[in-house]
């Protein structure tokens, strides 16, 4: 069994199912070939490290009229970056800041700008936590994740770890083209969430999973990816802990049901 899975291998292995290829934003290895090939059917796209995480090495790329390449976003190194390059090729020393060393920083992807933005052009994402209990997948809980007006919103990074706020789920609904469609909204992602693990699982054995989502313009959740070692210190900044209390209760339970599980396979021995 895999002991991790990269964003391209997630993305060919969610596309496998039809429900989940549905609502899967247009990804592709990262190449200047491939980056030039987006643009023109994208305004904007994001280019992301395979296997970085907490906002680090994703920049928003796109491409003005006269052919410059406005980058904005963060560096692997997780440094704020606002640029303009003149050629597609000056790109590549930005994603990999020690190839004059001769070592790169590993694979890229490119995928669609989902304009995952609330009515008042506020980015955002939606993090939904899947945990299997007794052989159910359960979801646990969700946030939601904005980025506050400024650096982070001009990126569109919507991350915790990049001056974004964690609120509720309803909090953002409220303030999108969703607002008076949360509950179907909710149930939606709950279904997705559990169909996008389901089809982790079946490749890398979790018994929780964090799966991302973004809303597109006219309200179709959009799974940006699925992580494997999912944290939940964001859901204790909501609610009063009460999810966090939610997600931390099932652990124990897990836990117990597993050593339960172990004791009689062992006593069968």
């Amino acid at each position: 069994m895999k002991k991790s899975l990269g964003k391209w291998e997630q993305n060919l292995i969610l596309k496998q199912q039809p429900l989940l290829a549905r609502h899967l934003p247009e990804t592709t290895v990262y190449s200047e070939d491939n980056l030039n090939e987006l643009l023109n059917r994208h305004q904007s796209v994001y280019v992301k490290h395979d296997t970085s995480g907490q906002g680090r090495a994703i920049v928003n790329i796109r491409k003005s009229l006269g052919g410059h390449y406005f980058v904005n976003g963060y560096t692997i190194q997780g440094k704020r970056v606002k640029k303009r390059f003149t050629r597609v090729q000056e790109i590549k020393q930005l994603l990999h800041p020690f190839l004059k060393l001769g070592r790169e920083s590993g694979l890229y992807i490119i995928q669609e700008d989902v304009k995952s933005h609330t009515l008042n052009g506020q980015p955002f994402a939606i993090r939904v936590h899947v945990q299997k209990l007794r052989g159910e997948w359960i979801v646990g809980g969700m946030f939601a994740t904005c980025a506050n007006f400024g650096r982070s919103a001009d990126s569109g990074i919507a991350n915790p770890y990049r001056d974004a706020k964690v609120v509720t789920i309803s909090n953002v609904l409220s303030q999108t083209v969703l607002q008076n469609k949360q509950e179907e909204t909710i149930k939606k992602l709950e279904e997705l969430a559990i169909a996008a693990s389901k089809k982790i699982h079946s490749v890398l054995p979790c018994r929780e999973y964090g799966v991302d989502f973004g809303i597109n313009h006219v309200g179709k959740p959009v799974i940006f990816e699925v992580n494997t070692t999912p944290g939940i210190d964001e859901f204790a900044l909501i609610e009063n802990m009460a999810i966090w209390k939610r997600i931390v209760g099932i652990r124990r339970i897990q836990n117990k049901y597993m050593a339960l599980n172990a004791k009689r396979n062992w006593k069968s021995m």
